[in-house]
């Protein structure tokens, strides 16, 4: 089998399973989506040690945790985002800005990685600038996303102290206090958070590429790509536990915890695992400049076709025309600037 048939195949599976991963989840109430992150770094941090057992134990990599700890910073809003612009969109938006930042550190060599100059300059650019504009046409799509309500998670599961006193009753999920804000602000809020977070995103393989890059700061780094996984998937792990334990003290040590979600964030977080573990195997056979557009487009495509079909948020003649226009265009754009490097 050659190395391109394996790095398309690993892509095919990493695409599928990012689209895919928040799926689980997707049918429970997440709450603010603190507790999910760190459920589903715990499930990483797992498939990361048989990773890293399989691989002999290479050595660990400290700044590759780096790379960790920027995608559990964007990770951290991706249930907030997905509350207000559903599955699809919010992954549509945020692969956008992936994408371009990914494009602009190997473009330009940011951060001291290496520059990667396209053989087709003009068709690399115009790659960029179909993805810009997919990602705008994604920010005028109205989904109609609907989560539980929390009436509807009370009458499901309460948590009763163990003296049995009827005062002492609590709720598992206490009731968020609404806030005065419109449905246009938190969709302006959601777009330019998504718009964020895909920047975190862009920037997860940089440390590892860094790494790689300069042999001669690290002496003996290997070039394979799964050597570094434990060490990222450690960076998710410490992160995701310090943003849930500052989130433990700030509540006062009244966490929103739904304990019906924790096998889904589970799965979700093995899905994303394996995903994550397919785009360092795609990287060793293609290039990051292959895979990159490749790996940061489509998993949003994937979750776009579950918001059509199963949880039916992006519906109506004009959301589903502007998706598939923005989805061809994005496409386009990704494909013309990986076939320009």
């Amino acid at each position: 089998m050659t190395s391109a048939v394996i790095g398309l195949a690993a892509c095919g599976l990493s695409s599928v399973f990012f689209g895919s991963a928040f799926v689980p989840v997707k049918k429970f109430d997440a709450g603010n989506g603190v507790f999910v992150q760190w459920v589903m770094a715990t499930a990483i941090l797992s498939v990361g040690l048989a990773i890293q057992a399989l691989e002999g134990f290479p050595k660990f990599q400290p700044l590759a945790m780096l790379g960790g700890v920027f995608w559990a910073l964007g990770n951290v809003t991706a249930i907030p985002i997905m509350s207000v612009l559903g599955l699809g969109m919010g992954m549509l938006i945020w692969g956008a800005t992936n994408c371009i930042t990914g494009w602009a550190v190997g473009r330009y060599g940011l951060f001291g990685v290496k520059a990667t100059v396209p053989a087709w300059p003009v068709l690399n650019y115009l790659g960029l600038l179909m993805v810009i504009i997919g990602g705008f046409c994604f920010s005028q799509i109205r989904p109609s996303v609907r989560t539980p309500s929390h009436l509807e998670v009370l009458a499901e599961e309460r948590v009763i102290a163990h003296d049995d006193t009827p005062e002492e009753a609590s709720p598992l999920i206490s009731p968020t206090p609404s806030v005065g804000i419109s449905r246009q602000t938190k969709r302006i809020l959601a777009i330019l958070t998504a718009l964020m977070a895909g920047v975190f995103y862009g920037v997860t393989f940089v440390p590892v590429i860094y790494i790689q890059d300069h042999p001669e700061k690290f002496p003996g780094a290997s070039k394979d790509g799964l050597d570094y996984v434990f060490s990222h998937y450690c960076g998710i792990f410490l992160t995701a536990t310090m943003v849930f334990v500052c989130y433990i003290m700030y509540t006062g040590n009244n966490p929103v915890v739904n304990s019906r979600i924790i096998g889904p964030s589970m799965m979700a977080g093995c899905m994303w695992s394996v995903a994550q573990s397919s785009w360092f195997v795609a990287n060793d056979n293609l290039s990051q400049s292959v895979t990159f557009p490749i790996i940061s487009m489509v998993p949003g495509v994937c979750a776009a076709m579950w918001s059509v079909f199963y949880f039916k948020e992006i519906t109506g003649k004009r959301n589903l025309n502007i998706l598939v226009v923005a989805i061809a265009t994005t496409l386009v754009g990704a494909f013309l600037v990986g076939i320009s490097k």
